[in-house]
């Protein structure tokens, strides 16, 4: 019988990066509302705001 490798967590960092984020309201049509989420990057020329994702929330039923 072959042998399998065990995983094993050898450390583990007791106080993780933690992302900032934010969100940007966009435009807000009649039932929709568009968001731009952000999330703070820290480099070595200083911290900036990069864009992460878009979002767009439509309220009521099932959109096509």
């Amino acid at each position: 019988m072959a042998q399998t490798a065990r995983l094993e967590i050898a450390w583990r960092n007791p106080r993780p990066p933690r992302r900032r984020q934010r969100w940007e309201q966009i435009s807000h049509d009649s039932g929709t509302v568009h968001y731009m989420v952000q999330e703070l990057v820290s480099t070595l020329a200083g911290p900036f705001w990069v864009v992460a994702s878009s979002l767009e929330l439509v309220s009521g039923g099932r959109a096509a």
